[in-house]
């Protein structure tokens, strides 16, 4: 079975505007659910590389660093520049690119 995102939906006036998916207003804000996926992914050591090649505070694989615009190797950017893509991938993703780690995180949210 394939789960489909359910519109949330408002009348305005005389026709009906589609707003965000229902599942994104049920997420955690992204500055808590970051900031509790830090520790687990990383320990909070922006030069950390896992055995596969994910590296950062996030553990970013290079390909989807370079898919947010990151130039480079994660684990070499400033920790601001991981921030701003960990937050972009949050929005576009979710939480499900940090679903290994949900045993460490999940109870922090």
């Amino acid at each position: 079975m394939v789960a489909t995102p359910v519109l949330a939906a408002a009348v305005v006036g005389t026709g009906l505007v589609a707003t965000q998916p229902a599942s994104a207003s049920a997420r955690p804000s992204a500055a808590h659910f970051l900031s509790a996926v830090v520790p687990c992914e990383s320990g909070g050591n922006p030069r950390a590389v896992n055995s596969i090649g994910a590296g950062g505070l996030f553990q970013f694989l290079p390909s989807t660093w370079h898919g947010l615009g990151g130039k480079g190797l994660p684990q070499n950017a400033s920790v601001s520049e991981q921030w701003a893509k960990a937050y972009k991938l949050y929005a576009q993703q979710g939480t499900s690119p940090w679903y290994a780690s949900k045993g460490c995180w999940g109870h922090k949210i």
